[in-house]
């Protein structure tokens, strides 16, 4: 499975060029591997605003064929697991979110810009690896 963050959702929407690139190049290779294109519920969060540009994003989601994982019980318990094991707060609440879909499937690709934190979180879930979008 492929899990996009915000910054690669916001990418397929109206994002840079060479970031849109990667990640559509991320999907496509997962379409060729009959795998699943997913991003979590409360990405939603980070870049839906009531504005017109959320056509885009809804766009996109079409577009690419993108399931939108719910955060049941499991997921956000796990997110909380995840935070409490790297020392992290709210903060990084919503990429917990998608490190624990991510750990709840059993593994998954991230793509994301934000390494960091990703990486941070990933380091404590099972089979879960962080890729960057930027060009």
């Amino acid at each position: 499975m492929l899990l996009l963050d915000s910054e690669a959702l916001s990418a397929i929407a109206h994002g840079p060029p060479g970031r849109r690139d990667r990640v559509r190049a991320l999907v496509a290779e997962m379409r060729r591997r009959e795998l699943p294109v997913a991003t979590a519920a409360a990405v939603l969060a980070e870049v839906v605003r009531g504005r017109p540009a959320d056509a885009g994003v809804f766009a996109g989601l079409r577009r690419e064929r993108v399931q939108v994982c719910p955060i049941d019980t499991r997921t956000g318990v796990r997110a909380g697991q995840l935070l409490g094991s790297v020392g992290a707060g709210s903060e990084l609440a919503v990429d917990a979110f998608v490190v624990a879909v991510a750990d709840v499937v059993g593994g998954a690709v991230v793509a994301t810009v934000d390494l960091a934190d990703l990486e941070l979180l990933a380091g404590v879930a099972t089979g879960v690896t962080v890729v960057d979008i930027n060009p």
